[in-house]
């Protein structure tokens, strides 16, 4: 699979890394924005910790529980998002993407948010 296959799916895992190199799961939306595929979180959440620590992660479909795996993983470069315009752009394309219930989980100031940009690995 390449990165924009997962651009239309529902949900993915987010396998992030600690320092000691133990993987933590956790199941996320995502959406595309440009080349790139992108996902909210809050901006003390542990995975953008461990983005910043070291970038590394890797993805697959899931389920809404993250409990089934339902495709091949691909290892990806992640990166927080700084640009606030950028920002707010890729928080109205999950919005438009998950309707209803984003808009509800999504509502309110930016400043609390963190946006995680995920890349093909190596760019």
């Amino acid at each position: 699979m390449q990165l924009l296959d997962f651009a239309e799916v529902q949900y993915i895992n987010l396998e992030t890394f600690k320092k000691d190199g133990t993987k933590v799961t956790t199941p996320v939306w995502v959406a595309q924005q440009n080349n790139t595929l992108v996902v909210t979180t809050g901006k003390n959440a542990g995975k953008v910790k461990r983005i910043r620590n070291n970038g590394k992660a890797v993805i697959y479909t899931t389920n809404q529980s993250g409990s089934k795996r339902l495709s091949e993983e691909l290892e990806v470069k992640g990166s927080i998002l700084i640009d606030e315009e950028l920002k707010t752009e890729a928080v109205n394309i999950l919005k438009k993407k998950y309707g209803m219930m984003a808009k509800m989980m999504l509502k309110g100031p930016n400043e609390n948010r963190s946006i995680i940009v995920l890349e093909e690995k190596g760019v």
